[in-house]
């Protein structure tokens, strides 16, 4: 156990010195000494409601926050701006030591952990089946995890999985064919070239859109002005009318609206700043 876990457990309260099998223990069961669930939901992935889909996500540990690195192609901005610690209900701090807890779960006993998270899609997916709507998985809410290595996704043929990420789309290719994901554009030289390449290979690309101010209005408006007009030679969706990307007519940009202030005010590049018209 490297010194870097050592200090994450401590600082969620478990005593790392207690043998593994106490610390998995822990890790496994809530404070009161309930199983731990690893899905949960957000007001995002809510909103594909209203389009007949039932959507459980994963919230692990962003960047390293766990001692460990979950987005291994995470840039500068990106982990400063993203949405798992700066913005909605995932900033609060008792949600910060559930998905660090979930994280060491996973890396340090992945068998149970996937044993776990499948027992759940499996639920998850008999109870969008009785409710009539499609189920839907993004696994990686707040992370950047090659799930293709550890979920039996076409055991889960009612399941369409989603995420973002960074990885280049070689990387991703070979993936089970109800696994969906938008590659996510970044401040790094080498992004647009990656971005392009996803996207003339009818994948989808997430950009986050500010004016030149952290105005929230004026990033709302930079977003709806590029869904019209498209971006740098292709079209353009809104983002931001559901987190059902898997829904996405193929080669667009994805808009995304800066927000909340770290995002505002990013000047590492990640979020990209058009002037209002």
């Amino acid at each position: 156990m490297t010194p870097a876990i050592t200090r994450t457990l401590e600082s969620i309260g478990i005593d790392p010195t207690q043998g593994m099998p106490g610390i998995i223990q822990k890790l496994r069961t809530t404070p009161g000494g309930n199983p731990r669930r690893i899905l949960g939901t957000s007001t995002k992935v809510e909103k594909g409601e209203a389009q007949g889909v039932l959507t459980s996500v994963v919230y692990l540990s962003p960047w390293k926050e766990a001692g460990i690195s979950m987005c291994p192609w995470a840039s500068v901005g990106c982990a400063a701006a993203c949405l798992g610690h700066s913005t909605g209900h995932l900033s609060y701090s008792t949600n910060q030591r559930v998905r660090i807890a979930k994280t060491l779960w996973f890396h340090l006993d992945p068998t149970s952990f996937i044993a776990q998270l499948e027992a759940e899609i499996s639920l998850h997916q008999s109870r969008a089946r009785l409710m009539g709507k499609r189920s839907a998985i993004r696994l990686n809410g707040s992370s950047d995890v090659l799930w293709e290595r550890y979920v039996d996704m076409e055991r889960f043929s009612e399941t369409t999985f989603y995420d973002y990420t960074k990885a280049p789309h070689a990387t991703r290719a070979s993936r089970p064919t109800n696994y969906h994901l938008t590659f996510s554009l970044d401040e790094r030289p080498g992004s647009m070239d990656r971005a392009r390449v996803w996207l003339d290979n009818g994948g989808n690309v997430a950009v986050v859109l500010a004016s030149e101010t952290s105005n929230r209005n004026h990033a709302k408006a930079v977003a709806q002005a590029v869904v019209v007009n498209g971006w740098n030679g292709y079209p353009a969706l809104d983002g931001d009318v559901s987190d059902v990307r898997f829904d996405d007519a193929p080669g667009h940009w994805v808009a995304l609206y800066a927000k909340g202030p770290k995002a505002l005010n990013d000047s590492t590049g990640f979020v990209q700043r058009i002037p209002l018209a």
